[in-house]
């Protein structure tokens, strides 16, 4: 069972490769200027968001790119999703009802709600009938779910709706009262006082909340203490929390993410080759996560964000002083993949996945070298190794050696084999770092070592009259440029004039210690940035930064 979850895992890695975009026609027609960014959703997703806005809160829709407000808040506000809470303190916690010892608990709050009148044809009709509406012990509010209703209370059963039902129609004669009850796709609007403004069916419309502007505050709208460009939609999910999206415009966007990416202190040149990367990688990937109802993410699966709270002056310049800059090849927008260091030379796109991409090609990178995270050494035990294989379904008893068993011509390790007493298992090219950890292997290109002898007999033809000679060469020293030295066993390789072979070796019952030694940081592929931040400090410019990364591209 293990190994089926883990050959799912990895199927759903490459199946995931496979479908993302790499490119898209950059003359198919006007590429969108507004991106949706999801801030909370799946896992992330929580049950209460609170939303503030120095000037107050706008409610609305959009017709295309055009925001429709409905109605305004003018005081910070809550959106929660519409379920049981209980008030702790004036915090609203999601509750486990029961009914047998929630009932009678004043404190709770549930998804059941009245519903004074019928439906309404028009917002202004409802409101018009709730202002008319009698004092009353709970305040009746506006709902949107199939039309305009007014309704009132959050009560924890339909029993509980109905005794309360009772006292409303001797305030109301002749009161047209209906029960609703729960739906997953329903939100509660609070005011800060914790007291029902609106609440409306995600099934119906996709409301988004967004600052009324103000000199002081340009538009900025806080979710939970943190500052945004655009507008905040809460979305709901059947089964799910309340699902938040940034939606703002593509260079706001960028402003929030050039320095995520990349320190907003480097070199500008180095920040515009990062803006034009990130803007082509969001262009290519909008509707990435469309099933959530939104484009990109805000971590690292797609770019990092971090919205108003990260940008800096020298990345925002960086963006405008490109903007609408797009990195092409054969005409058509690229998805610029990017990298924190190559260790001195990039790699080709099959020797990471599995598929060649033109404009993904290896270079030769000296602005690497030198820069943090160019060299690296990771080392673990072998009890270490053997649990990396048990955590994710493999097993190979008890491990006895590791041989790097194929490279790429760029020196990337392709194959990496694990042997021990119960067989062996070999993992390919990116498998190797998902396995132990992105940060733990920081690239695949790496040596591999021991802390015990090897045995290595190399076969030596002196004469073609006679047989191979085989010769053992622990402790034996080779010529080199440099002089003598002493000929290291592990992870050599010989050459017939078309490819290289490892050169065998044996591991001895000693070894309890593995080694990596790797050089640079992260996939290999396109822009390494520490390179980019070098090229910048020599002189290069941005677009020569990008062509020089991207074999055969343009900017457009």
């Amino acid at each position: 069972m293990q190994m089926i979850k883990l050959l799912s895992k990895i199927l759903a890695v490459i199946i995931v490769l496979m479908i993302l975009p790499l490119q898209t026609d950059a003359n198919e027609g006007k590429i969108q200027d507004q991106i949706k960014v999801g801030i909370r959703f799946g896992e992330s997703a929580t049950p209460v968001v609170s939303l503030a806005s120095p000037n107050g809160l706008a409610l609305g829709y959009y017709e295309g790119d055009n925001f429709k407000g409905i109605m305004q808040f003018f005081e910070d506000i809550i959106v929660r999703k519409d379920d049981y809470f209980i008030n702790v303190n004036g915090s609203f916690i999601t509750y486990d009802f029961d009914s047998q010892s929630g009932s009678g608990n004043k404190n709770i709050e549930g998804p059941v709600h009245i519903q004074i009148g019928n439906e309404f044809s028009n917002q202004q009709e409802a409101e018009n009938f709730l202002n008319e509406l009698p004092n009353m012990m709970e305040h009746p509010y506006l709902a949107y779910e199939n039309g305009w209703h007014v309704w009132v209370g959050c009560y924890t059963s339909v029993s509980e709706a109905e005794e309360t039902s009772k006292n409303i129609k001797l305030l109301i004669q002749n009161a047209d009262l209906r029960i609703i009850t729960k739906d997953d796709k329903r939100v509660q609007v609070l005011n800060k006082y914790g007291k029902v403004s609106f609440m409306y069916n995600t099934d119906d419309v996709v409301y988004a909340f967004k600052a009324i502007p103000q000199e002081s505050s340009n538009g900025i709208i806080q979710l939970d203490g943190k500052s945004f460009r655009g507008s905040i939609i809460i979305h709901r999910y059947i089964g799910s929390d309340l699902t938040v999206i940034n939606r703002l415009d593509i260079e706001e966007y960028l402003y929030g993410v050039v320095p995520r990416e990349m320190s907003g202190d480097w070199p500008i040149e180095a920040q515009k080759a990062q803006a034009v990367a990130a803007r082509s990688y969001a262009v290519v990937n909008l509707n990435r996560h469309e099933n959530y109802g939104f484009d990109v993410c805000a971590s690292s699966h797609c770019q990092v964000y971090g919205g108003y709270n990260s940008e800096k002056s020298r990345s925002t310049m960086a963006v405008d002083e490109t903007r609408g800059a797009l990195l092409t090849y054969d005409g058509k927008v690229v998805t610029a993949f990017y990298h924190s260091n190559s260790g001195g030379h990039t790699e080709d796109s099959e020797n990471v996945w599995s598929n060649p991409v033109g404009y993904l090609r290896g270079v030769d990178d000296p602005y690497s070298i030198g820069a943090p995270n160019d060299t690296w050494v990771k080392v673990y035990t072998k009890q270490e190794i053997e649990g990396v294989l048990a955590s994710n379904g493999l097993s190979v008893g008890t491990l006895q050696n590791i041989v790097v068993e194929e490279r790429s011509k760029n020196s990337r390790v392709l194959k990496l084999a694990f042997y021990g007493t119960s067989g062996s298992e070999i993992l390919e090219k990116g498998k190797i770092r998902s396995m132990f950890g992105n940060n733990s292997i920081k690239s695949t290109w790496f040596d591999m070592g021991t802390n015990g002898e090897r045995n290595a007999n190399i076969m030596v033809l002196y004469d073609l009259n006679q047989p191979a000679e085989a010769i053992d060469m622990n402790s034996k020293y080779i010529l080199t440029a440099q002089g003598l030295k002493e000929f290291e066993v592990a992870n050599k390789y010989v050459s017939n004039g078309k490819e290289y072979k490892l050169i065998a070796s044996n591991a001895n019952a000693n070894v309890d210690q593995y080694t990596f030694t790797g050089k640079g940081w992260g996939h290999g592929l396109g822009m390494s940035q520490w390179g980019a931040k070098k090229m910048a400090e020599d002189g290069f410019n941005y677009e020569q930064i990008l062509t020089h990364y991207y074999t055969g591209t343009n900017i457009k």
